[in-house]
């Protein structure tokens, strides 16, 4: 959290001292004369209300018309947070009481019977009660707003400076990557900057400390375990190995000032990337399970490393956002699929997660993307531009047949970052990385200045890697040409290979919730046995060869080898049936080994890769 405090001298002010205030007073008054303040009222925090009063100041002209998006970023779906708005009242500055109507779900128009200059002021009511999707949270005990769920905005007031004052309980601070001049008080050069900056208030921890020319804060709401020193070291290393890939730049540090902000409780995970902080989400757990940790060290990479990518340059077609409409790009392997990439990589460079570790996070990685049946379905860029109705879309139309039928610009994007880097250093002999093209799209493409193409990033990847990788991409990207990632991975002296399978010889390749009572098929996998046989979502499963199934489906199958035929018991529309299924052989996850004959250049390619951290003794 970020203060300006001023302090009062002692003695007079003198004449000439105080003439200069006036001056800059109104200097200041004519230069923000135009601008929205919003006042956020907390009293009904009990019950999950704040009440937000909007003031457009200087408003000229018949009508205004303002709206509230219909989502926010870092999430592709539409949530119409209008749902949860009621009260609304507007009046003008003298707070006469103004004529308006609602013209779509989530915009209104005001008319105003003089068209001079005159304040909007517009109140409403927001039921809070949202935490897991990141939007807006309020109770007894804190409030989160993410400011695109609450805050509405005016067309001609959307480039224009922004104030925002709360109405803090006693004993309560405020936190967010805006300017804070004083204790619940915030400012912001534009609504953009606003919506890119989520507020928590309440009694949160607060840990400070800086890293790689920044000053930053970690703000904690919820339950963890107080080692405040291990939270500063490793969220350190994890900010100056972030900062060391855009090291060349000559753009410098996009922000001197970097704000996390955590909420710890049960069941929660996930996180959002903001203009200067982020906002993660965490069980409890993660401080005292090593594991999880990694996981939870994993999330943070992936949001800080937004602060460059998405967060100083994005997609053309998104350079600007449209709040009421869809945001449609090709891209998104892009911004989130290298930023996975990164994800998994930067702890491994800051020493805080061991390199054996890595391997198998990276094998899994594979085995996700390559076994999955939308593999050889999809593209990444359909996969990305698809993203708000397939990628993100809650509806049951689409939710059983997803993994058939799509890929992940997560996961498969992470895994085409990993051959394009690791390509780029085999061509350049280690002089070039997929950090240079990073660096290149940091610096050539700031934020609002128009985007980039993928013609933009296929011509830096050219100069770092070579026209031939250049053109190689375009097969990766809108075709499904499979990844080489068994030759990538050999470029550095990892060889990739399947696990031994005896164990389970057999499966049927099915999703389903084994804890049910009985387990519900929640998706049959394309061309597997399940499919084959016409098993369908939604089918509950109830014996197999007469045993019945509950959570031992594995060991069950485990006296079957494959191509034997067995019957599958089910309910189907309330309705008793028997189904024959030939078994498939089972593939084995991958794997990665280290092959000890590799030669000393590329031992030393994969020292360069790592960030020089050591390896394991037994690697």
């Amino acid at each position: 959290m970020r203060a300006q405090h001023t302090h009062a001298s002692s003695g007079r002010p003198t004449l000439v001292a105080a003439l200069l205030s006036v001056v800059l007073f109104c200097l200041s008054g004519a230069a923000s004369a135009a601008e929205t303040r919003y006042q956020v009222d907390l009293s009904e925090r009990a019950m999950q209300q704040v009440t937000i009063e909007a003031r457009f100041t200087e408003v000229t002209g018949d009508t205004l018309d303002f709206h509230l998006p219909i989502w926010r970023s870092g999430l592709y779906l539409v949530l119409d947070f209008v749902g949860t708005v009621s009260g609304m009242e507007v009046r003008d500055g003298n707070g006469e009481a103004l004529v308006y109507e609602q013209t779509a779900k989530s915009s209104w128009r005001v008319s105003r019977p003089d068209s001079g200059s005159g304040d909007v002021v517009v109140r409403y009511r927001v039921y809070a009660n949202s935490l897991t999707d990141r939007t807006r949270h309020v109770d007894a005990d804190h409030a989160f707003l993410n400011p695109a769920a609450v805050f509405i905005y005016a067309d001609q007031h959307r480039d224009l400076p922004i104030a925002v004052s709360m109405d803090l309980p006693d004993g309560w601070r405020a936190a967010s990557g805006m300017e804070q001049p004083e204790q619940g008080r915030f400012v912001a050069p534009h609504y953009d900057r606003l919506v890119d900056s989520p507020i928590e208030a309440g009694t949160f921890d607060l840990v400070t400390f800086e890293a790689a020319g920044m000053t930053v804060d970690f703000m904690i709401h919820g339950i963890w375990d107080g080692d405040e020193e291990r939270l500063a070291n490793d969220m350190s290393a994890l900010v100056e190995a972030t900062a060391e890939v855009f090291a060349a730049s000559d753009t410098g540090l996009p922000t001197d000032y970097y704000l996390f902000m955590l909420h710890s409780g049960d069941g929660l995970g996930g996180g959002t990337e903001y203009y200067n902080s982020t906002l993660v989400h965490t069980d409890p757990r993660a401080f005292w399970d090593e594991d999880r940790w990694q996981g939870f060290l994993g999330l943070m990479a992936h949001e800080f490393f937004h602060t460059w990518n998405v967060k100083r340059f994005r997609p053309a077609s998104i350079d600007r956002y449209d709040y009421q409409s869809i945001n449609y790009t090709e891209l998104l392997w892009v911004a989130e699929g290298l930023t996975s990439y990164y994800d998994q990589l930067l702890p491994v460079r800051a020493g805080l997660v061991p390199v054996d570790d890595y391997r198998d996070q990276l094998a899994d990685a594979v085995s996700s993307v390559v076994d999955a049946p939308g593999y050889n379905q999809d593209t990444l860029a359909r996969a990305s531009l698809e993203a708000w109705t397939k990628g993100f879309h809650r509806g049951a139309d689409r939710a059983p047949d997803k993994a058939n039928r799509t890929v992940s610009f997560y996961s498969q994007g992470g895994l085409l970052g990993l051959v394009l880097d690791l390509e780029i250093r085999r061509m350049s002999n280690g002089d070039r990385s997929l950090d240079t093209v990073m660096t290149a799209l940091y610096d050539d493409f700031p934020l609002g200045g128009g985007g980039f193409t993928y013609a933009d990033f296929r011509e830096r990847l050219a100069a770092a890697g070579g026209d031939a990788l250049a053109e190689r991409l375009d097969s990766w990207v809108y075709d499904t040409q499979p990844l080489p990632l068994a030759d990538a991975l050999q470029s550095i002296g990892w060889l990739l290979d399947r696990e031994d399978t005896s164990e389970d010889p057999v499966q049927v390749s099915l999703d389903a919730s084994l804890r049910g009572n009985p387990p519900v098929v929640s998706s049959p996998r394309l061309d597997g046995a399940a499919w084959n046989a016409g098993i369908n979502a939604g089918d509950e499963l109830v014996a197999l060869d007469g045993a019945r199934i509950g959570s031992n489906l594995d060991a069950l199958l485990r006296r079957y080898s494959p191509g034997d035929e067995v019957e599958f018991s089910l309910f189907r529309d309330g309705r008793l049936r028997t189904v024959p299924v030939t078994l498939n052989p089972v593939r084995g996850e991958h794997e990665l080994e280290v092959d000890e004959e590799a030669s000393e250049p590329v031992r030393r390619m994969r020292g360069d890769w790592l960030g020089g951290v050591e390896e394991d003794a037994d690697a």
